[in-house]
């Protein structure tokens, strides 16, 4: 996964599986979008502010390969990571792994469009533009 990344540790709750004892799939999606506002506030654009301003990422598209089970009592580390950032898209992958073994869970991605608060397709405000680039930029130097 290429930089700027920002990773979030969640406790499995047992809410989240299943009759098997095993991370229901939904769940992942869920923690997807924990990240994503995580990486938002990495980098210095939280999403309630981008909201407050009038728009939203809306989720178009959603991938995923899970590898292996997460079982309640894990903690599982999500690593988002900005793909693709243009005018009006924003594409994020994500690596879901055990915290304590390292072991891979899941691999995905999220695209999305920016709407206003009606659902119409809109471009980025160039303010938020700047500080999501700005964020990147110093959250990928605050790695090296």
């Amino acid at each position: 996964m290429s930089t700027p990344s920002f990773s979030l540790d969640i406790p499995v709750r047992f809410a989240e599986t299943d009759a098997m004892g095993v991370v229901h799939h939904a769940a992942y999606i869920i923690w997807f979008e924990a990240a994503r506002v995580a990486w938002m506030d990495a980098v210095g654009m939280p999403y309630r502010e981008f909201a407050a301003g009038g728009h939203h990422f809306s989720v178009v598209g959603v991938r995923g390969e899970y590898r292996a089970p997460a079982r309640f009592g894990d903690t599982v580390r999500v690593t988002a990571n900005v793909r693709q950032l243009r005018s009006r898209q924003v594409s994020f992958d994500y690596v879901v792994t055990n915290a304590a073994t390292g072991q891979t869970l899941m691999t995905g991605a999220t695209d999305h469009i920016c709407v206003d608060l009606e659902g119409r397709m809109a471009r980025i405000p160039d303010e938020v533009m700047v500080r999501l680039q700005v964020g990147m930029m110093k959250l990928t130097a605050g790695r090296q």
